[in-house]
């Protein structure tokens, strides 16, 4: 991974956004269940800094849309 990429969240702040996700949408977490989110959030984060982190070429295009 590139040296500027920024730093993962850390756990608290994934919290924080997993019970505001929550609070938003009406879905009720046991609190039980999570530390089991906060980890799944992480390791969400970590594989978007690692495809972030992939260098393009400026030739590189977007993949076609195709629509029924």
């Amino acid at each position: 991974m590139s040296d500027d990429s920024p730093p993962l969240p850390e756990a608290a702040v994934l919290r924080a956004a997993a019970e505001a996700a929550a609070a938003l949408h009406g879905v009720a977490v046991d609190p039980a269940w999570m530390p089991t989110v906060v980890s799944s959030l992480a390791a969400v984060a970590k594989a978007a800094q690692l495809v972030e982190s992939f260098p393009l070429r400026d030739e590189a295009e977007f993949a076609p849309v195709f629509r029924a």
